[in-house]
């Protein structure tokens, strides 16, 4: 029963992820120089933030001049990233096809699973995951070079991993159900043999 449970809270976990990773898919496909500058933003103002809190920390502490130096270098760094947000949102392709491979070796894992526990959609798993690795390497490269079109199809990626996530937790859930009724000891009645 215990194991069950655990199942279900992750199978609602990686579902609620999945979900999440297509509606912010769909945003990126819809609006993404809007979305990239609004990230830039937000990453430089919280760089400035950061930088006046070092800077901040020296004055009331009155030492630490390595406190003095990154205050001064986050502050500087975030007021650049706002004012220019464009040069940073060609590093938002790369964040994301980081995060997309770190996704296809979890999947590559549950593959492993699936064919441990003798699930025949094991091939299936693995062709999913194979193909989020390549959306995340191709991400990485950002071989198209113009950010609207790397995020339409950050976008593109993030909509498929959601989908993919959900079919893949589906078989492997199913493959370990199966193993499960295959291990399952039966229940019978003895009778002593005269």
């Amino acid at each position: 029963m215990l194991m069950k449970e655990m199942f279900k809270r992750v199978r609602i976990a990686v579902y609620l992820s999945a979900i999440i990773t297509i509606a912010l898919g769909i945003v990126l496909i819809v609006w993404p120089l809007e979305v990239t500058g609004i990230i830039c933003r937000v990453l430089g103002a919280l760089l400035t933030i950061m930088g006046a809190v070092y800077l901040f920390g020296y004055f009331v502490e009155g030492k630490g001049i390595l406190s003095v130096a990154g205050g001064l270098l986050f502050a500087l760094l975030g007021v650049w990233v706002f004012l220019r947000p464009g040069s940073v949102a060609k590093l938002v392709p790369i964040v994301i096809g980081v995060v997309l491979l770190v996704h296809s070796l979890k999947d590559f894992q549950m593959a492993a699973e699936a064919k441990q526990c003798g699930g025949g959609s094991w091939k299936l798993i693995f062709l999913l995951a194979l193909l989020n690795c390549v959306f995340g390497i191709v991400c990485i490269g950002d071989s198209f070079g113009v950010v609207a079109v790397a995020v339409r199809l950050l976008g593109l990626a993030l909509v498929y991993d959601g989908i993919s996530d959900i079919i893949i937790v589906y078989h492997t859930v199913r493959a370990v159900k199966d193993a499960a009724v295959k291990l399952t000891p039966i229940d019978v009645e003895a009778h002593e043999i005269e």
